[in-house]
């Protein structure tokens, strides 16, 4: 074990910090050196009196009121055995540092007691040398000006830990709201989805059904086959009809309209037009499933939203293209005066994002080259 990790080990056995063990063993070395003849009448009792009581240093966070009463019953003997100079500069800086510790390691009443009993002690030490004039300020200044220094650190980190709180409650509150926003999303495309499928199957339910009746008693295996679908189909229906009354509890009547598809497009972008912002559309490539013209429709309908919202009436352009097992999405509008700023509890790029990843792709919003940008690519499955 190297030294500094013996230090920290010392240190935490003591229940200190290597740094006030270490500048208490530092001072208490110095002091008993500069303790000598020329200050005290008995150097060695002086230096026996210093040595535990400075070494109290070492917890001058934890229990800055002994150390601080300690410290200063050392400055009161030296000044009532004084026989020169008083005090000597290293134990006077001790207690600079008692006084200092004292007001910025406690509260209440606690710093009312300790304020007004190390005030005591520092005048009564000062007015007990031979030089020691009651008319003085300078035991008052030798306190007032640690102690306030001391006060002021603390005010300063007390509010820094208040302000690292709140952001951190702050921070919270945001993480909490998005998980929150994330979770409505996701309800509200689960029962788009929900209604996408639910109308596949009851379309694959019917076509089964009327191939059935049609074959007839001509194919028996096949309209064995055909039943055992259409039959299938109808459970499936029904399970699929009591999971959309549970994800539609509480949802608005618009909500249980029909889900829009890709083909949509254009009918949504003359409702836009109607309201003052001019868009300029662009479709092209093969049809796409449902589900993905589903999302890509949202996507449209909450980029157009944002630009009116945003921007006002600016032009705006939307093309998406279906090729190469690819859809690509891409929604262009002048850069507002103030970029929009993502909610935790807003839709908006969340929204966006959830429905994107639901299909595996990728989506980007912002601004590009003087224009707010909104682009998003989709792998098309094969038919």
């Amino acid at each position: 074990m190297d030294l500094p990790d013996r230090l920290r080990a010392t240190a935490a056995r003591l229940r200190t910090t290597p740094g006030d063990l270490l500048l208490a063993l530092a001072v208490t070395a110095a002091s008993i050196a500069d303790i000598h003849a020329g200050t005290t009448a008995d150097p060695l009792v002086a230096r026996l009196l210093a040595v535990p009581l400075l070494l109290s240093l070492a917890w001058r966070r934890r229990h800055a009121e002994p150390v601080l009463l300690a410290v200063c019953l050392l400055n009161l003997y030296l000044g009532a055995h004084t026989a020169g100079e008083f005090p000597p500069q290293l134990v006077f800086l001790a207690l600079l540092l008692a006084i200092y510790s004292a007001a910025a390691h406690t509260t209440g009443r606690a710093a009312v007691r300790a304020g007004a009993a190390s005030l005591v002690l520092v005048m009564a030490a000062h007015y007990l040398t031979p030089d020691g004039d009651a008319g003085d300020f300078l035991p008052q200044l030798v306190w007032g000006a640690p102690w306030l220094a001391g006060r002021l650190v603390r005010r300063q980190t007390l509010a820094a830990a208040e302000s690292a709180t709140r952001a951190a409650d702050l921070q919270r509150r945001r993480e909490q709201d998005l998980r929150e926003a994330r979770v409505r999303e996701r309800d509200r495309i689960a029962r788009e989805l929900h209604d996408v499928v639910a109308h596949a199957v009851s379309l694959m339910v019917v076509q089964a059904g009327a191939e059935r009746l049609r074959l007839g008693a001509t194919a028996p295996e096949t309209t064995d086959v055909l039943a055992s679908v259409e039959g299938t189909g109808r459970l499936a229906l029904a399970d699929l009809r009591t999971m959309l009354g549970v994800l539609r509890d509480g949802a608005a009547d618009d909500e249980l309209a029909p889900q829009p598809q890709l083909s949509d497009l254009p009918a949504l972008v003359e409702r836009v037009r109607a309201v003052g912002l001019p868009v300029e559309l662009e479709l092209s490539g093969s049809p796409v499933a449902p589900t993905l013209g589903l999302t890509v429709y949202r996507i449209v309908q909450e980029a157009l939203t944002n630009v009116l919202k945003h921007a006002g009436p600016v032009p705006t352009t939307v093309r998406v293209r279906a090729d190469g097992g690819v859809l690509r999405l891409d929604v262009t509008s002048p850069l507002p005066v103030q970029l929009p700023e993502q909610r935790p509890g807003g839709r908006g790029l969340l929204g966006m994002s959830e429905r994107v990843a639901l299909h595996g792709g990728s989506v980007m919003c912002g601004p590009e080259d003087g224009l707010w940008a909104v682009h998003a690519e989709l792998p098309v499955p094969a038919s």
